[in-house]
């Protein structure tokens, strides 16, 4: 049986082609808006699980003074490191990230902690490397936005148009 940092590496591409450059709506419609509202402001911010480097690049192209990423697999590291933009990036776990106390201001996690099977220690190291008065944001898989046929749609019944997200068909 494969261990799972074997299976991340094998499956890194998978990640590569599905989640970037506009793929995946779902990403690119609802978690990197939230995600660059949320670390607006922010100017040390920490990318754990970076996978390619996506969000950190989103960090880094709205301001941040600092910005890295950490992510288990070598294959998503050496990804990141290619697609450039400004941040640095490190092999590490959530659960042992290798970053002094107080080191950020914001720390960011997109669908990566339903990954985790340390979750209390990537937590407790989370809490470690934030700042008092930080911002941790994460961002988790539910059920009810991967069911087929959901996503947002256009009410133009009411005057203005809004959106409401619907679920399946």
């Amino acid at each position: 049986m494969a261990e799972p940092a074997d299976l991340w590496e094998t499956h890194a591409t998978w990640w590569q082609d599905g989640f970037t450059d506009g793929v995946d709506p779902e990403y690119t419609e609802q978690i990197l808006p939230i995600a660059a509202s949320l670390l607006e402001g922010r100017q040390r911010v920490l990318d754990v699980g970076t996978g390619e480097g996506q969000v950190a690049r989103l960090a880094a192209e709205g301001g941040a003074a600092v910005v890295a990423g950490v992510d288990p697999t070598s294959a998503q590291i050496v990804e990141a490191a290619n697609r450039g933009g400004g941040p640095v990036y490190a092999r590490a776990g959530a659960d042992a990230l290798p970053f002094p106390d107080g080191a950020f201001d914001a720390v960011v996690a997109c669908l990566v902690f339903e990954h985790i099977d340390a979750v209390d220690e990537a937590i407790d190291e989370v809490a470690r490397v934030l700042e008092p008065g930080g911002r941790f944001a994460f961002f988790l898989n539910h059920p009810l936005i991967q069911t087929p046929d959901s996503g947002w749609i256009d009410d133009h019944l009411v005057d203005p148009p809004e959106q409401y997200w619907r679920i399946g068909r």
